[in-house]
Formats: C-alpha cells, sequence, structure tokens
C-alpha cells in the first residue's frame, strides 16, 4: 500500500496483492448493488402520474426505446436506433399540441381598436401570457416524450428501494392533488362563465369580440372556452408536478453521491475510495442533468417569463383597480384573483428553486471531486 502526499489530502494506492481487501470491496459494492433499484422499476413507480398526463397528451411512450448492447458489460444499455413509429398516443400528443398553440393564437385575437389603457386591457395581457405559457409547457413535455429523455432520466436514475417507494408515493399525491386543484379551479373560474349571463366576454375570443352571436352558439362558445381552459390548467398544474419530481430524483442521486465521497475521505484527510468509480457516478448523473435540461429549459423559460408578467399584472390591476378586483360588492371576483395571485406565485417559486436545487448539488460535487480528482496523480 502506497501513500502519496498532496498537502491536505492523502490519497492511498491499495495493491491487488491485498485479497482480503480486495473481496471485502467486491462484497460492499454487491451489497449497495442489491439495495438499488432498477431504472424501469424507478419508472414505473412515477406510473400514476403519468397515467395521468396521458389524458391531454403530455406523456406517450415510443414503440422501441432502448435496445441492450451485447459489447458493453451486462448492466449496459445504448439508445435504440430503431426508427421511432407513430402510435396513438404520439399522434394523439401532436394533436393537442397543434390545438394548445390554436388557443395561444386565439388569445391574441383579444384586442380591440377601441381597447383603451385599463382594467380590461391589462387581462387581456395576462390572458394572452397565460396561454402562451400553456403551450410551451405542451412542447416542453412533448419534446421530453419525443426524444425519449423524460423515460431516459428515470431509466438511468439508480436510488434505494426505500427511495422508490417513497416517491411511488409521492407520484400518487401529486396525481391526487393535481386533479383536486384542477377541480377547485373548474369552479373558480368557469362557473361564473356559464351562470353570470348569456353575453360573451373575452375570454370566448375572437366570438363575443370580433363575432356575436346568440342563442345556442353562445352556449357553444363557452362550451369550448371551458375545454380549452380545463386543458391549459391541466398541462400547468402536471408540468410543474412532472418537473418537482425530475428535480428531486436528480437532487437525491447527487446527495447520494456527495455522502459517498465524504465517507470515502477518513478524518485525516486519507481518500481510500475509487477515484474513477466517482468520476463515473458523477458523469452519468451530468448526462442525466443535460438530458432534462433539454426539455425543462423550455418549461422553465416561459415560466420564468409569463409568470412574471402575470404576477406583475394582477398586482397592478389589484391595487390600481379595487373597485373591479377586490371590492366589496365583488366577493367571488376577490376570490378569484388572490387565488391566481397565489397560484401564479407558487409557480413561479418553483420554477426558481428547480433550477437552484440542481445548481447546488452539482457545484456542491464538483467542488468534493476537483479537491481530490485534480490532485491525484494516478487520475
Amino acid at each position: 500500500m502506497a501513500q502519496v502526499d498532496h498537502g491536505d489530502i492523502i490519497v492511498t494506492e491499495r495493491s491487488s496483492v491485498v485479497i482480503s481487501d480486495e473481496s471485502k470491496t467486491s462484497t460492499t459494492d454487491v451489497e449497495e448493488q442489491l439495495q438499488l433499484s432498477d431504472g424501469d422499476v424507478v419508472l414505473k413507480c412515477f406510473s400514476p402520474l403519468l397515467s395521468s398526463m396521458k389524458l391531454f397528451g403530455l406523456y406517450f411512450t415510443q414503440a422501441s426505446r432502448r435496445i441492450h448492447n451485447a459489447s458493453t458489460p451486462a448492466s449496459g444499455t445504448t439508445d435504440s436506433q430503431v426508427p421511432r413509429n407513430w402510435n396513438g398516443g404520439r399522434v394523439y400528443a401532436v394533436v393537442i399540441l397543434v390545438v394548445a398553440w390554436l388557443n395561444a393564437a386565439r388569445m391574441l385575437s383579444a384586442f380591440h381598436k377601441t381597447d383603451k389603457f385599463g382594467f380590461v386591457l391589462l387581462l387581456k395581457l395576462a390572458a394572452i401570457s397565460a396561454g402562451f405559457l400553456s403551450a410551451f409547457q405542451q412542447t416542453a413535455c412533448f419534446v421530453a416524450c419525443q426524444t425519449g429523455n423524460l423515460d431516459r432520466v428515470f431509466c438511468d436514475a439508480r436510488l434505494p428501494k426505500s427511495d422508490v417507494a417513497r416517491y411511488r408515493r409521492l407520484a400518487i399525491i401529486h396525481a391526487i392533488v393535481c386533479w383536486v386543484l384542477l377541480l377547485a379551479d373548474a369552479n373558480i373560474y368557469l362557473l361564473p362563465l356559464f351562470t353570470a349571463d348569456s353575453t360573451l366576454n373575452s375570454s370566448t375570443t375572437p366570438f363575443g369580440v370580433h363575432f356575436f352571436m346568440t342563442g345556442q352558439l353562445v352556449l357553444l362558445a363557452k362550451v369550448i372556452t371551458a375545454l380549452l381552459f380545463i386543458l391549459a390548467d391541466f398541462v400547468w398544474f402536471f408540468s410543474h408536478s412532472v418537473n418537482y419530481l425530475v428535480t428531486s430524483v436528480l437532487y437525491d442521486q447527487f446527495r447520494a453521491l456527495n455522502k459517498d465521497f465524504h465517507s470515502a475521505v477518513g478524518c485525516r484527510g486519507e481518500f481510500q475510495g475509487s477515484i474513477r468509480e466517482f468520476r463515473r457516478r458523477h458523469q452519468e448523473l451530468s448526462q442525466s442533468v443535460e438530458n432534462a435540461d433539454r426539455f425543462m429549459m423550455i418549461s422553465n423559460v416561459a415560466g420564468f417569463c409569463c409568470q412574471i408578467a402575470n404576477v406583475i399584472l394582477i398586482l397592478y390591476c389589484t391595487l390600481f383597480f379595487p373597485d373591479k378586483t377586490v371590492g366589496q360588492n365583488h366577493a367571488v371576483s376577490a376570490v378569484m384573483y388572490v387565488y391566481w395571485l397565489v397560484s401564479t406565485l407558487l409557480g413561479l417559486t418553483l420554477t426558481a428553486c428547480q433550477g437552484i436545487v440542481i445548481n447546488h448539488a452539482v457545484c456542491a460535487c464538483c467542488v468534493k471531486r476537483v479537491a481530490v480528482g485534480m490532485r491525484c496523480s494516478f487520475y
């Protein structure tokens, strides 16, 4: 056994002739591998949430996602080179994606030549921002499924079985909470649309703004508006939920890597682990972060821009037009605006925390790796 002193850290190289140490290490590695769950098991534990997302085309699977490469080790897999075929889920997702962008374009028709700066114009701007946010989030989910990066992040995850059970419960809780919030939004926003009166407003644009209808056509326009609102709300809730779970899975793996790295460093700075093994694990996690960033970047950028704009518009309306928003004679309107403001702030906070948490875990892991890895002569 040879020791190399590099200042504050001592790297210990163990000779291959020490059979007892190698046997202990191999036994420990086997025990750790037995405690880790397979990637497919991790993916299946999120099925309650992913199955709900299929309802509005937020999630679909490819015909051939991954294949085993015989030239790699038994645990290795490579991306499938088999051409992806169109299936029902993919076609349905494309249709919903087109509908989402048509809805965003529809909201641009809310402007009228008689519009002046005021409460109504600000509400139209907020509705347009919300429409484009929904379209971008729908696009992010489609890109995640089309490229297979969402499944790949979960399949490449190596988590303890206890964490897998916890994530299964968390996926069920997320699905239930999203459905409950969706029903609550429907009661808060859609009931006034049908019970107020028979006239159309700017939310049903272009009907009620550029085209005026009466009779059963008014009811038809309200039904179409309600369906589009449910779609946008569904996308908003479930997109934030799946992004949160992706961030949690990546963060837990980085935290486990940091913990193992810290355990491998003795109290006197003597490193007794395998630098190459830690480097391999770090590279795999970095690749998973890159795969997740390819689709989360779309929803996060749109979330920052659109939700910040909505917060500003809602606060401006509340402060300068209180008689039309939170006045004493507008109890229902006050509940709507307060709920709208709180939900937007929560979504903005969640979007910001996702980036901060992953960046913190990556930086902590990189600092520890550089502190040892760059000073090892055999690295």
